[in-house]
């Protein structure tokens, strides 16, 4: 499977130390240090922090609790490293033999490289559901209906490995991305419903005529086998016929008695 090709034109944002004027700054205004908490900051758990000054990366904070810093000119950026789930709505899509069938698709996630995903991307959800929308879009066009309903460990499959290329420049790592609802558009459903009906109609049929027949097949044998009854060529077939009739019947079959 070919991965998409990922051209990563954003350079990296190297760590720089604090600008001399923060450092200015933040001596400056030391006596008012305690009105703002002695510039300390906290870090949640399972939470990452880029610290800036002056517009500089200068810290990328990953260890939970409480940090200190030099406070003026300073922008603390977080981003939670838990696992995320996004459910993308459902869409119309045309599948490989052109029927429009209606689909949703469940993403987990969760953020590997705080960096990237912090200075890389302007709106990290948008970016996620956008291309993950894309991906669920040309994945789907790939299958009929029918493989779609089959295969979905291979469509899942394929979608994540679609997706996660995409991702990497926003520093994510796809835990898996997996079909939620799948059916028939409503203009194209009850006409497919028929069709179903039909092909399960043909399905039921031939398996009824094929067990009929072993049941006449063993009923001619079985008569003659015993050697109770000797029946000819025209017999025989008119005991097929009678068979088949009521075996393959709708309705229960009414006997009928001669009286001559």
């Amino acid at each position: 499977m070919n991965a998409i090709p990922i051209h990563e034109e954003i350079q990296e944002v190297e760590i720089e130390e604090v600008p001399l004027s923060a450092k200015l700054l933040s001596c400056l205004f030391f006596p008012l240090l305690p009105l703002v908490g002695f510039g300390a900051y906290t870090v949640d758990a399972k939470t990452e922090a880029a610290v800036l000054h002056m517009g500089q990366l200068t810290e990328m904070q990953k260890t939970p609790g409480l940090h200190c810093g030099y406070p003026c000119g300073r922008e603390i950026r977080y981003v939670s490293t838990k696992q995320r789930t996004m459910e993308l709505p459902t869409s119309k899509i045309a599948d490989a033999v052109g029927n429009p069938v209606m689909v949703s698709a469940i993403l987990n996630y969760r953020v590997v490289d705080s960096k990237k995903a912090l200075l890389h991307i302007e709106n990290r959800e948008q970016y996620v559901n956008t291309n993950a929308q894309a991906v669920l879009k040309q994945t789907v066009a790939q299958y009929s209906y029918e493989q779609l309903k089959a295969d979905h460990d291979e469509v899942n499959s394929r979608m994540r490995a679609t997706l996660q290329p995409l991702m990497v420049l926003a520093g994510i790592e796809v835990s898996s991305m997996s079909l939620n609802d799948l059916s028939y558009a409503p203009e194209v459903a009850a006409a497919m419903l028929k069709r179903q009906q039909a092909m399960a109609l043909v399905d039921a049929r031939t398996l009824i005529v094929e067990g009929a027949v072993r049941i006449a097949q063993d009923a001619v044998t079985k008569l003659e086998q015993d050697g109770t009854v000797t029946l000819d060529d025209d017999q025989k077939v008119k005991i097929v016929t009678n068979l088949l009739t009521v075996t393959c019947a709708d309705t229960d079959a009414t006997p009928t008695v001669s009286l001559q």
